[in-house]
């Protein structure tokens, strides 16, 4: 049985192209909802990346944290298409005329697709010593701490995580610990261009990770902007002065962020516009699309699970005899950041409740528990 009333007998063609949390959310609730429809993913990794954990490779091997796109094929009954696609907003309006993706020398056609491409690091580097977001995604960090602590040296060894937002600081966190249980001899560094530490946040959360960061004697430098690399040093710049310093580094961290390649408008409802026109047949979800009205549109994997569950479900009204669409209303409910083993901080329900240490911890173990569940075939987000 299907939720919807088709108004022909043929099964929907569906297109999603990117297999993040909005992309594989949007797939497996369009897969539960039409047993019958045909799912292409179009993405050019062999996996899915549980991109919340990223910060756990520092002691763990990244296939930990990856589920290859081969096996959720099996699992949802769809087509991975492992290739990059560009395209720009000229080529959405070409797509959405001719419901036709053309994927190389292949045709794909649709009758209905989802963008949901997500978003890539500020900055990419290739200096001696420096790893990236994109390196760590791609090879995990278990191996590249390994050998840094193995090194001999007479000094004491200086790491610099240089983005002191959730990721740089639950990466700091995770070194302390690895450090001090192989009894290294380190100075860790953690480097944030702002005058705050996790200014966008409640004040109770930066106060209590900067009381932790204190115990775990990691050093914070504010208001620090990077500059680059040279020799044994990175370079830094003051934002308020423009003050040029540098500072030790046997090993950086460059972790400032993510922004979408191409930022889609799209009405409340999913859909795409440009220039005012409403592209019916083209829908966004992700860190890559900025909906209208007043849904939650931060760059968190839970506003990006919600948009790609909103969007399928508004892809199936689309497709039926109403066609009518719901809007997207989904406020974060809570955020929460690990802190190392049995530590964390954030918010649940509302901002001002504020919860901290274990509870906090185990609060979001079991949000990652739930997402091991979505990919096992097992729903239990409720919009």
């Amino acid at each position: 049985m299907t939720s919807i009333t088709r108004k022909k007998s043929e099964p929907l063609k569906l297109i999603i192209v990117g297999g993040g949390y909005a992309g594989l959310s949007a797939l497996i609730t369009l897969r539960n909802q039409t047993p019958e429809a045909e799912i292409t993913l179009i993405d050019p990794r062999p996996y899915h990346l549980i991109i919340t954990r990223l910060h756990e490779t520092v002691h763990r091997p990244l296939d930990t944290i990856r589920v290859a796109y081969s096996l959720l094929a099996k699992r949802f009954d769809f087509i991975h298409k492992q290739q990059a696609i560009q395209f720009d907003e000229d080529m959405l309006r070409v797509w959405d005329s001719n419901k036709l993706i053309q994927l190389g020398e292949e045709s794909l056609s649709f009758d209905y697709l989802l963008i949901a491409t997500g978003s890539l690091p500020l900055q990419a580097v290739t200096e001696p010593d420096v790893f990236d977001l994109n390196a760590i995604s791609l090879h995990g960090f278990a191996t590249v701490l390994e050998q840094f602590i193995a090194r001999t040296a007479a000094t004491e060894k200086t790491i610099n995580i240089v983005g002191a937002g959730p990721t740089g600081i639950q990466f700091a966190f995770e070194m302390a610990h690895v450090l001090l249980a192989c009894h290294a001899d380190y100075q860790l560094n953690l480097i944030e261009g702002g005058d705050i530490l996790l200014s966008p946040f409640p004040a109770a959360i930066g106060r209590y990770v900067q009381k932790r960061l204190f115990e775990k004697h990691i050093t914070v430098f504010k208001s620090q902007f990077y500059k680059g690399k040279q020799g044994r040093e990175i370079l830094l710049e003051n934002s308020h002065s423009g003050e040029k310093s540098a500072l030790a580094s046997d090993l950086t961290l460059l972790l400032l962020g993510k922004k979408p390649e191409l930022l889609l408008h799209a009405n409340s409802s999913g859909q795409v516009v440009l220039d005012n026109k409403v592209l019916t047949h083209i829908f966004t979800a992700g860190d890559c699309s900025h909906y209208d009205d007043f849904g939650s549109n931060l760059m968190t994997s839970q506003s990006a699970l919600r948009k790609g569950k909103a969007a399928a479900k508004n892809i199936l009204l689309e497709a039926g005899l109403l066609r009518f669409c719901l809007p997207y209303m989904h406020q974060d409910m809570g955020y929460l950041l690990s802190l190392g083993p049995d530590d964390g901080v954030g918010w649940i329900g509302r901002k001002s409740n504020i919860i901290s240490g274990l509870p906090a911890f185990i609060a979001k173990e079991g949000i990652e528990a739930q997402y091991d569940l979505l990919l096992a075939g097992v729903d239990s987000y409720v919009l």
